[in-house]
């Protein structure tokens, strides 16, 4: 069998890498490597020459602390791997240099054709299957063809290099104790680790067993260096983009720097000219004055002299004839105002101590005027909870606004007597706005001064004023017109939506009056006659339809989406929707009292939002949980439902589940009694209760029933109210449907 041409070391040190045999310290090839904790090699001298320079040991590559044995760096473990490669190479470097074929290591006759890696030796065909696979030990060797052998294509392709046994020398390790978990030789397996006490392999099947074990490891820290590969990538792109982006801040530092040296420069013309042009005014304004006094100066000189040339040289009859007119003149001269006619204005510049505001120079305050500065904005009434918002404004002699150099204080004294120094607001260029709240109804004073001088005016006298402020509509069957308006309530738009009974409709109006829709329904069986009105959150209207015994729901514009209750109710009046599961409560009542009334329809019809009936509640009685005449009901927003119970003159509350939790209220006229309750409403703080009644009042109660208040007076003239509702913003307003006037009555609380 011809030989093929042996790999050169250059084509090994390709395969392996040439800088995979190389010293990271010296260069070179490897002289006893020494393998660190970190799995890092380098030449033993090279390390004993750190060791010495520095007198400890850190890792050159990574910089890990290595802790040295007793003999130093000798201690360290020897890369074996290491010397096993660079024997490999100079063998193989041996080998090339061989160029002459092969003879068989056993026969010594027959050209080799197999290698028999672990023996390391050449065979013929003949000797190594009549001989070597024969002999026991050699069951587990690796055998190649000799061309195998020659590229290389050894499982242990770079060679290893063979272990010879602590305890007996001469002898290689060849098996392993599986008891004492040691290599071991032939020798030890019939003297210390003899059988059947101790378990024995064959080293390379363990060793086996050890390669596919780090294998697997050894891809999954493949796979780990991968993703520290990309780490690196992402890494260093940010480092990329943090440098463009360090010259992109750059720019912008340079671009503001440069904008702000231009507002700077456009702030100092714009000073600098201010100054120039006072300057300017003022200096004309005292040359004026020098110029008058000199006139007055001539004046006096000239007639002083001619005075004392008549006095010393004019003759007795000279003197007499003009001693009338020249005392005249020198009593007009004398009485003469000397003083200059116009004051030096003091303009000061005061450097900024904050340069991000408005004026990062500076701002130049002057002297005001008093009697030239102005408060805007002051109302001649308020009501109760809105804002005084004023205006004011510092000025020169000549009426041009100026900033002050004086402080502006504001002081608030309320109808109870208290004071109040209010915020003022200071826009740096001779204004200033103050906003102050009224929580109490009376007269109001606003102080105000500039430098400890009042400005005319103050202090400004406000009256607020709570009570009855405003009244919608009158009788009639026009638009903004009504006729018994039963009910009201405030659309998601911030409008009045009126039940206006006697004229068939649904009228919406902002709180001006203005309208602005009509619901109308003609083509049901009998006339639309509607008692109570309540608003979805998803803009959905349902109506207490009382002729045609039903509820309507129509969308934001009045068309009919459906209608239910025809089979329950007979006479239904109020209605209130659940704010926690949007279901339709209404009450039921023909209008009558006593043995006259339908005793079977003074109750509660409870309906999904879609109308589908779901219960009934409660009968007619004077007892706890029993209605005669249940009127308006209302949610709280815990699903409290409060009903005003008309004809027991109570209110009574129910829970979420519909049981009777308690009552209040007792008959009679006074305050605090309720007579015939049939309005009803809840604040949107959850905690007051407003009830309107038979005796022309609304009267406030707190969720116990403890009254507070009654919310109209006598000469406002209610008759008969019944729906209410409350805006939530400032001021607050009470809008009352007040039935027999036909009208809309706001009241500030």
């Amino acid at each position: 069998m011809a030989a093929s041409k042996l790999a050169t070391p250059e084509e090994i040190l390709d395969e392996i890498g040439e800088d995979f045999l190389t010293c990271p310290i010296c260069l070179e090839q490897y002289k006893n490597p020494k393998i660190l904790p970190c799995y890092h090699t380098f030449c033993q001298q090279c390390l004993e020459k750190l060791v010495e320079k520095t007198g400890s040991l850190n890792c050159p590559n990574c910089q890990k602390s290595v802790q040295l044995p007793e003999d130093r760096v000798a201690g360290l473990d020897n890369n074996f791997n290491m010397n096993s490669m660079l024997e490999f190479v100079k063998k193989r470097a041996e080998e090339v240099s061989h160029q002459s074929e092969r003879k068989c290591e056993f026969c010594e006759e027959t050209e080799a054709s197999v290698f028999c890696v672990d023996c390391e030796q050449y065979y013929c065909e003949v000797c190594s299957e009549k001989i070597h696979k024969k002999m026991k030990r050699a069951a587990m060797h690796e055998i190649l063809t000799v061309e195998e052998y020659k590229k290389g294509k050894s499982k242990r392709q770079h060679g290893k290099a063979t272990a010879n046994c602590t305890v007996h020398p001469n002898n290689e390790i060849k098996y392993y104790c599986n008891t004492c978990r040691i290599p071991i030789c032939s020798e030890c397996t019939i003297i210390d680790h003899r059988a059947p006490d101790h378990n024995h392999r064959y080293l390379q099947e363990v060793a086996d067993e050890c390669n596919k074990e780090l294998s697997v490891l050894v891809e999954k820290l493949k796979v780990k260096a991968r993703e520290v590969d990309q780490s690196t990538a992402v890494v260093k792109d940010a480092c990329k983009k943090v440098i463009e982006q360090c010259m992109v801040n750059k720019q912008k530092v340079r671009k503001q720097k440069d904008a702000l040296i231009d507002k700077i420069e456009k702030e100092e013309r714009k000073l600098i000219e201010k100054l120039d042009t006072d300057c300017s005014l003022q200096v004309k304004g005292l040359e004026s004055d020098v110029s008058d006094l000199e006139l007055k100066y001539e004046n006096l000189i000239s007639t002083c002299s001619f005075t004392e040339t008549l006095m010393h040289h004019g003759n007795a009859a000279q003197l007499v004839s003009k001693s009338q007119s020249v005392r005249a003149r020198l009593e007009e001269l004398v009485a003469m105002d000397t003083k200059p006619s116009t004051e030096h204005e003091v303009v000061e510049f005061f450097p900024s101590d904050d340069i991000t505001t408005d004026g990062m120079l500076g701002l130049l305050k002057s002297d005001v005027c008093i009697s030239q500065c102005t408060v805007d904005n002051i109302p001649k009434c308020l009501l109760k909870g809105e804002s005084i918002n004023l205006l004011i404004t510092t000025k020169d002699r000549s009426g041009k606004p100026v900033f002050p150099r004086q402080a502006v204080k504001v002081t608030l004294t309320k109808p109870d007597g208290s004071k109040t120094n209010l915020y003022v607001t200071d826009y740096r260029d001779g204004t200033y706005t103050v906003t102050a709240n009224t929580d109490m109804d009376g007269k109001y004073q606003v102080a105000m001064t500039i430098g400890n001088q009042e400005v005319p005016g103050s202090p400004f006298e406000i009256p607020v004023i709570k009570g009855l402020v405003k009244t919608l509509g009158k009788k009639g069957n026009n638009k903004g017109e009504f006729d018994y308006p039963l009910d009201l309530t405030i659309n998601n738009d911030g409008d009045l939506v009126v039940a206006d009974f006697n004229n068939h409709r649904i009228q919406i109006i902002d709180f001006d009056g203005n309208w602005k829709k009509t619901f109308e329904y003609t083509h049901f069986e009998k006339s639309f006659l509607p008692m109570d009105v309540a608003v979805s959150a998803d803009d959905r209207y349902f109506m207490t339809d009382f002729n045609n015994k039903q509820v309507i729901v129509s969308d934001e514009d009045g068309e009919v989406i459906t209608t239910f209750g025809q089979n329950e109710l007979k006479h239904p009046r109020g209605i209130s929707i659940s704010p926690l599961d949007g279901a339709v409560y209404v009450t039921v009542w023909d209008g009558k009292f006593g043995d006259k009334t339908d005793k079977g329809g003074h109750c509660i019809r409870k309906y999904t939002e879609y109308g589908q009936y779901i219960k009934s509640f409660c009968k007619y009685g004077e007892e706890n949980g029993e209605f005669e005449g249940p009127y308006l009901i209302v949610h709280d927003k815990q699903e409290l439902l409060f009903v005003a119970d008309c004809g027991n003159s109570r209110i009574q509350v129910f829970n979420a589940d519909d049981q009777f939790l308690y009552k209040f209220g007792i008959p009679g006229k006074e305050d605090g009694q309720l007579y015939g309750p049939c309005g009803i409403y809840l604040d949107s703080t959850d905690r007051y209760v407003y009830v309107s009644d038979c005796n022309h009042r609304i009267q406030k109660f707190d969720k116990s029933g403890r009254f507070i208040c009654r919310v109209d007076r006598k000469e406002d003239g209610l008759k008969y109210p019944r729906g209410l509702m409350m805006t939530d913003s400032v001021p607050r307003k009470m809008i009352v449907a007040d039935r027999d006037n036909h009208c809309i009555k706001m009241f500030v609380l």
